[in-house]
């Protein structure tokens, strides 16, 4: 029993509900939300039952897929370490766990869980993803979906600060996402998956990866213009963003697989800074007081990026 719960873990993708927990839980401070430990643990069992529970559904849909493809033949369900019926009925225990804890909340949450849980299941797995290489839009709401919890769980309500906080990483998913479908080109093509670097090619997914990383790299900034503090998180994403588009640019003259998962392991970072650091900012008081020298600033870098 204790190896078929391993095994339905492994079907939440860990490494991929850690760093949707970071947003989730960072979120949930930048708002103002307290050391709560009922809050925090109907949030960490939203996080698990939610977007963990989402994510093994969508695997459970497509277990077909994974066993077409060489990298993932070892999950859970194609590799036959949990049968079907048992995948089923653990999926579905996560995902009542998931919404129900997030009911307990508040009303907020639970539309965000079941937003999520529209948006990657219906919308992306069973519309999209097999039909069109753009699914990743779709997909990308899903995964932004957390944040806008967290933020509402701990503000109470959905306001711009949480959709900016959404925003940031909606638009950071096609960086990690789009370099995943590269170097696994081929696993794509054997499963008749549509991507997009296998429809446009290197180039016009560059381009695509670029409005990625720029667009978070305003986000951040527009926070900080906002609220008065997260320098140190937009000036270090700014710092990042420059680095990555650097990699893009090289990587579009020398479209090589090992360019394309650097840039897999280099975009989890990207965001993962600015749900750490900025809380951080809040909480430890680094304010900056003058907005009119948030400003100067913000021209100052994006001057200096763009330069």
């Amino acid at each position: 029993m204790s190896k078929k719960i391993l095994y339905l873990l492994q079907m939440t993708k860990p490494t991929q509900l850690l760093l949707l927990s970071i947003t989730m839980f960072g979120a949930y401070f930048i708002a103002g939300g307290g050391a709560d430990p009922r809050i925090l643990l109907l949030l960490s069992l939203t996080a698990l039952g939610s977007a963990g529970g989402v994510t093994a559904l969508n695997m459970y849909l497509e277990h077909d897929i994974d066993f077409r493809m060489p990298r993932t033949r070892d999950r859970p369900l194609p590799s036959g370490k949990l049968s079907r019926s048992e995948a089923l009925v653990g999926v579905s225990m996560l995902i009542i766990l998931g919404t129900l804890a997030s009911s307990f909340i508040n009303k907020w949450v639970l539309l965000t869980t079941l937003v999520g849980l529209y948006f990657d299941i219906i919308a992306y797995t069973e519309l999209a993803k097999r039909r069109t290489e753009w699914s990743l839009l779709f997909g990308s709401v899903a995964g932004s979906m957390p944040a806008l919890g967290g933020w509402a769980a701990g503000a109470g309500s959905i306001g711009i600060n949480g959709i900016l906080l959404a925003a940031m990483v909606y638009v950071w998913q096609p960086l990690h996402v789009a370099f995943i479908h590269y170097y696994y080109g081929e696993d794509y093509e054997a499963a008749k998956i549509p991507t997009i670097p296998g429809r446009l090619g290197h180039r016009k997914f560059a381009s695509l990866v670029k409005l990625s990383v720029f667009s978070l790299i305003v986000l951040v900034w527009v926070f900080l213009l906002l609220n008065g503090y997260g320098l140190i998180s937009a000036l270090l994403v700014s710092i990042l963003g420059a680095k990555a588009l650097k990699a893009v640019k090289i990587f579009v003259n020398n479209p090589e697989k090992s360019y394309a998962r650097a840039m897999i392991k280099y975009a989890s970072p990207m965001i993962a800074v600015a749900f750490i650091i900025i809380p951080l900012e809040k909480m430890l008081g680094f304010m900056v007081l003058d907005k009119g020298m948030v400003l100067v600033h913000s021209v100052n870098v994006l001057e200096a990026f763009l330069g």
